[in-house]
């Protein structure tokens, strides 16, 4: 009996939306390949085709379940993400048979993974984040004494800024 099918996954192109804060150890949903061929020529693995980085972050779990004995894949988070250094990953996942002779009808689908920013940065002030000034007597209203900027490494509205401005005593030493 010849291999005469293809695998197919449903879609060539996935997107999965992970946050930042996700535990280690954690398993993503993956589309499973599906091969009307039976036995050997089915669906027999997964493999992940990555760069070293992508490879060292996650890892493919494979399972038999259902009535059915189809064997389901999961990515499996292997190191804690952080998207202030990548924003993204991208990655593919393969579907193997038992072909022996590495016949080319193996299918694949293209994985993107963007992960999603949690508040987990403190704003950060220019210079030390210490100002001080010295303000004239005779300064006239509303003039500018100083400026003061921060910023913050996560995205979106956690990225945003807001400032407050408090009064505290002056105390004058004579």
């Amino acid at each position: 009996m010849a291999r005469t099918s293809r695998d197919r996954f449903p879609d060539d192109v996935i997107s999965l939306s992970v946050s930042e804060s996700v535990s280690v150890g954690t398993l993503l949903p993956l589309p499973t390949a599906t091969d009307p061929d039976h036995g050997r020529f089915s669906v027999t693995g997964y493999r992940l085709q990555a760069d070293a980085d992508v490879a060292a972050t996650f890892e493919l779990v494979m399972s038999r379940g259902g009535g059915d004995g189809a064997l389901s894949v999961q990515l499996e988070v292997r190191r804690a993400l952080d998207r202030e250094l990548h924003d993204h990953y991208s990655l593919r996942v393969v579907a193997a048979h038992g072909d022996a002779r590495g016949a080319s009808n193996s299918g694949s689908v293209d994985v993107r993974i963007d992960v999603v920013d949690v508040n987990d940065n403190r704003p950060r002030f220019e210079g030390e984040g210490r100002y001080e000034v010295t303000v004239p007597e005779n300064l006239a209203r509303h003039t500018t004494i100083l400026r003061v900027q921060a910023s913050d490494d996560d995205d979106g509205p956690n990225e945003q800024v807001r400032m407050c401005v408090s009064t505290i005593e002056c105390r004058c030493l004579l």
